[in-house]
């Protein structure tokens, strides 16, 4: 098997890893918060991060997450194979999390002091509130289209972070 065919397990990883992301969601998303536009917004902020920190983080210190480690692929440097730090985890994420965030901005600033339940966006905030979602949505095709037309399986964020996906050896683990 070519070690650089990662699709199916990377698609598979990622389902195990949002399975985990969404019960971490959950668990925030019970803690009782107070109702402080702040305090939501901060919220907000840190939910909507958890899941760039924890590729970052599991990235950077074991090369793999937790979908990853399961279906034995990880995330090597491109040139020699060798395990990647945290600057190369943080630039396979910078681009969808300079997104998300900028989302979270733009939206704090039009809803900033307005009462939500009988607010009526006008169509140019509904605009600039969609073009993040339409930007995360354009940057998830290409990923898929870079990945499935390179040579070695790399998706628009490997070649920003200059890593490659490839199958391990489960006994080398």
């Amino acid at each position: 098997m070519d070690k650089y065919n990662t699709f199916g397990p990377r698609f598979f990883a990622l389902i195990i890893d949002g399975i985990i992301l969404g019960l971490i969601d959950l668990i925030i998303h019970l803690i009782p918060f107070s109702n402080s536009s702040v305090i939501s917004i901060i919220v907000t902020m840190i939910s909507s991060n958890i899941p760039y920190l924890y590729s970052i983080l599991m990235l950077g210190r074991f090369g793999q997450t937790v979908g990853k480690m399961l279906l034995n692929v990880k995330v090597v440097d491109n040139l020699g194979e060798n395990k990647i730090g945290y600057y190369q985890a943080f630039m396979r994420e910078s681009i969808p999390v300079f997104i998300v965030n900028t989302c979270i901005i733009m939206a704090s600033i039009i809803t900033s002091g307005v009462d939500l339940e009988n607010y009526e966006f006008s169509v140019l905030e509904n605009i600039i509130l969609f073009i993040p979602s339409v930007m995360l949505l354009l940057w998830s095709l290409t990923e898929i289209i870079t990945m499935l037309f390179n040579a070695k399986n790399r998706a628009l964020h490997d070649i920003i972070a200059n890593t490659v996906v490839i199958m391990t050896d489960s006994k080398l683990r």
